[in-house]
C-alpha cells in the first residue's frame, strides 16, 4: 500500500465527520452522545447520523416512519430500550426543576435549514422504553422562536444552537425521555401550489433521546 493511499486514508479518517455529519443533541447529552461529556456509556462515533436510515430509508420503504431515537424503523433499534447497545448503561444525563424553561443545546456540523421540535414523555421505569404516541402528546413550547412549537433555523452557519424550552406544568419524572427531531428543509419537492421547490415534499430526518429527570425543587434534591 503506498505512502500516498494510506495519507489519504488518515485525512479522510479524520474529517469523516465534517463530511457525512450532520448534527447531536448534546444539552442534555442524548444517549448516542453522552459518552462525549464524561458519562461511562457506549462510545458511538456516528452519533450525528441518526437519520432513519437515511432519506430513501425513511420515506421510500418506511412511509416517512422513524425510531424513536433516530433508528431506522424497519432496522435494529440500537438506541432504544430494552437492548438497544446505545441503551445499555442508561444514565440520566441532566436534572431540572418542574415548571422551568430550559436551555438545550443542538450542534449541527452540516446545516440543512429546517426546524427542531422537542418531544417528552415520562418513563415507567429504567429499562421501559417510552412511545411515539405518548411522546407526541407532550410538544414543548420553544420560547425562542417564531413558532411556538418548532425552532426555526435562523441561519445557514454550522454550529451551536440554543433552544429554550418550557416543561410541563406540574410534571415531575424520576426519568424523562427528551426527544429532539430536526426536519431539514433543503431537498425539492412538490408544494401546495403544485411547484417544484427546494423545501415542499419529504425531508431528511434526524433524531436523539436524551434521559433526564424533572424535579419540584433542584436545590432540596439529593443526589
Amino acid at each position: 500500500m503506498s505512502f500516498c493511499f494510506l495519507l489519504v486514508l488518515v485525512i479522510f479518517g479524520e474529517n469523516a465527520s465534517l463530511i457525512f455529519g450532520h448534527g447531536r443533541l448534546i444539552d442534555p447529552p442524548s444517549r448516542s452522545t453522552a459518552w462525549r461529556y464524561g458519562f461511562k456509556t457506549p462510545i458511538n462515533f456516528d452519533d450525528q447520523e441518526l437519520f432513519c436510515g437515511g432519506f430513501r430509508n425513511q420515506w421510500y420503504i418506511n412511509g416517512g416512519k422513524c425510531g424513536i431515537c433516530g433508528d431506522p424503523f424497519n432496522g435494529e433499534r440500537r438506541n432504544e430500550l430494552p437492548n438497544g447497545i446505545y441503551a445499555k448503561n442508561l444514565v440520566i444525563t441532566r436534572i431540572y426543576n418542574q415548571n422551568s424553561v430550559i436551555a438545550a443545546k443542538v450542534k449541527l456540523i452540516k446545516n440543512h435549514k429546517g426546524f427542531f421540535v422537542f418531544k417528552l414523555c415520562p418513563a415507567r421505569s429504567m429499562q421501559v422504553e417510552v412511545t411515539q404516541e405518548c411522546l407526541d402528546s407532550n410538544v414543548l413550547q420553544v420560547v425562542n422562536s417564531r413558532e411556538k412549537f418548532k425552532y426555526i433555523l435562523p441561519t445557514r452557519n454550522r454550529g451551536i444552537f440554543t433552544i429554550f424550552l418550557r416543561l410541563p406544568r406540574g410534571l415531575n419524572c424520576e426519568r424523562c425521555v427528551l426527544q429532539w427531531t430536526y426536519t431539514a428543509s433543503n431537498s425539492y419537492g412538490i408544494c401546495k401550489d403544485g411547484k417544484d421547490r427546494e423545501g415542499c415534499g419529504p425531508q431528511e430526518t434526524f433524531r436523539a433521546c436524551a434521559d433526564i429527570k424533572i424535579v419540584q425543587k433542584l436545590s432540596n434534591y439529593k443526589r
